[in-house]
């Protein structure tokens, strides 16, 4: 039963904290510096992309960026 109610394929995630974004970073090997500067940089942005579409999910765009870090 569809109620008009339109469910979207792709929610956007709650944006992260300083604190959670530092976590995920040294969970993965990087210190924690480098999470403070992935979430600043972010910010600056209003967490979208260089398109400009909305960041749907931080830790993808946080792999990303350790990605390009180690390549």
């Amino acid at each position: 039963m569809n109620n008009g109610a339109k469910k979207e394929k792709n929610p956007v995630r709650k944006r992260p904290t300083l604190n959670q974004v530092r976590q995920y970073f040294l969970t993965h090997r990087f210190i924690k510096e480098e999470g403070e500067i992935f979430f600043f940089f972010h910010r600056s942005t209003c967490w979208r992309t260089q398109s400009g579409d909305k960041i749907r999910d931080w830790k993808l765009a946080a792999e990303k960026w350790i990605w390009n870090l180690e390549n």
